[in-house]
């Protein structure tokens, strides 16, 4: 049996950081290399998107016509069906991985990441199909919007184009929740999602800042130019982990404050300093 590489030391209590915050800080000092092996194990499966997403944009480039176009949208939702499951079924891994890290229980991704993805890939898929379905509505939902309500109504179209963009950004938000908590609790499932809508809504502003940073820069340089497109997916290659780390975090602020401080208190600010040991 292979030998896992460990902290020599436990963490002692006041090495440990205070919030969720500073936990970060620490992570990105104490783990950076840990997060970009992560980071390049998730990439494996963010394959089949990652090379749909450029498909898609050279295949656009060179359309002349709109039944092309039209084509090419069409297409493409019906990949997001295919590859989003396979990213969510590698972030069963990835969440795993993080929250062992971020509880200080001396994981390391080359072990855990693959014990995670073991007991939790078939919620994974699950709700990658969820999460496909909302970007495969919500790309051929912009098309039509875009492309064919502008010439009846720009008011229409803009509307239309919206309620697109906000029903992804919602199941994306979700989707975090979910993913956090298959790999924290043992719980139906149809209850895991019921806690993440709650969550998605009652926390929604601080949500929407989080969505922006990540997936959103990545979806911003994909849009914008063919350049940034290939800048972006560089980007997500090596250092997509760190996007998902910061879900993590806001996923475990979120249960501490609304789940395990009355339910699961051992699961209480676990990883951090005890705040009665604070001078």
């Amino acid at each position: 049996m292979r030998k896992e590489k460990i902290r020599e030391t436990d963490y002692s209590e006041t090495e440990r950081p205070l919030t969720r915050r500073e936990q970060l800080l620490d992570v990105l000092k104490h783990r950076f290399l840990e997060i970009i092996k992560l980071s390049l194990l998730q990439t494996v499966f963010n394959m089949p998107l990652f090379v749909s997403v450029i498909l898609f944009w050279m295949a656009l480039i060179n359309a002349s016509n709109i039944n092309q176009i039209m084509t090419i949208f069409l297409v493409q939702g019906g990949l997001f069906l295919i590859a989003l499951p396979s990213s969510y079924v590698g972030l069963t891994g990835t969440f795993y991985c993080l929250k062992k890290i971020l509880f200080a229980e001396g994981e390391y991704a080359s072990s855990s990441f693959f014990i995670g993805l073991r007991e939790e890939w078939k919620k994974g898929l699950f709700i990658g199909l969820i999460t496909g379905l909302s970007a495969a509505i919500g790309i051929i939902g912009f098309f039509f919007s875009y492309f064919y309500l502008t010439n009846i109504n720009t008011t229409i179209a803009g509307l239309g184009i919206a309620i697109m963009v906000i029903q992804f950004i919602v199941v994306s938000i979700l989707s975090y929740y979910s993913i956090a908590q298959v790999v924290m609790y043992e719980n139906e499932f149809k209850y895991i999602l019921k806690n993440s809508f709650i969550f998605t809504l009652m926390r929604f502003p601080i949500n929407l800042l989080f969505v922006i940073i990540h997936p959103g820069i990545f979806i911003a340089l994909i849009a914008i130019m063919e350049i940034t497109m290939f800048v972006g997916v560089g980007l997500e290659v090596f250092f997509v982990v760190f996007g998902h780390l910061l879900w993590s975090l806001n996923a475990l602020f979120t249960f501490d404050k609304y789940i395990n401080k009355e339910n699961h208190p051992d699961y209480y600010r676990k990883g951090l300093r005890n705040i009665n040991e604070e001078a």
